[in-house]
């Protein structure tokens, strides 16, 4: 399920602009400052796909969603408000867009199985992946994927396997869950 919401979220991230003169600026600059960053690979490996995930996972699910549930707010208000905090701490849109999107998978998982260390791996998961894709590849514009006429059927297929695969995966999570309590309970 990791891997279509990864998928989905590199789609809808690929229709925001990435030109003009203040998102065009802030993603040149952005571009910039991750192909700087990454030339020192074990430290930028090691940052983004281990200590970030780890922090970033015991602040917002372990601390500001848990929090927000054993206060009583209702579990999909406490998910939107971790994920919205989530995505402004990337600060900027492309970011921010798959702070919220991910960021909800990833509380929908906390708020089912309570567990930190899942959210920690798909965290892991996610960066790695976008980690690998960025030095794989660097120069191939995802933008023009997605917005060639030819790849239509691509885009449509994707959305059809999203609609299918995340809510029949989340309706498994959220009944496995209901067994689990119903166990407790006996």
């Amino acid at each position: 399920m990791m891997f279509v919401v990864i998928i989905l979220n590199d789609c809808i991230t690929s229709f925001l602009p990435k030109e003009g003169p203040l998102l065009g600026n802030m993603y040149k600059e952005m571009e910039d400052f991750l192909k700087e960053e990454s030339k020192n690979t074990i430290s930028f490996f090691s940052t983004t796909v281990l200590l970030a995930p780890i922090c970033e996972e015991v602040l917002f699910r372990g601390i500001i969603l848990n929090g927000m549930l054993k206060n009583k707010i209702h579990p999909i208000k406490a998910i939107l408000f971790s994920s919205f905090l989530f995505g402004l701490t990337h600060m900027n849109p492309w970011q921010f867009i798959g702070g919220m999107l991910i960021g909800s998978f990833i509380g929908f998982v906390y708020f089912i199985t309570n567990s930190i260390i899942d959210c920690i791996l798909l965290h892991v998961f996610n960066n790695a992946i976008a980690v690998f894709s960025m030095f794989f590849f660097m120069n191939m514009k995802l933008e023009k994927i997605f917005s060639e006429q030819e790849n239509f059927n691509f885009l449509f297929i994707l959305l059809i396997t999203s609609c299918l695969v995340i809510p029949s995966g989340c309706v498994f999570l959220f009944f496995k869950k209901k067994e689990e309590n119903k166990k407790n309970i006996r």
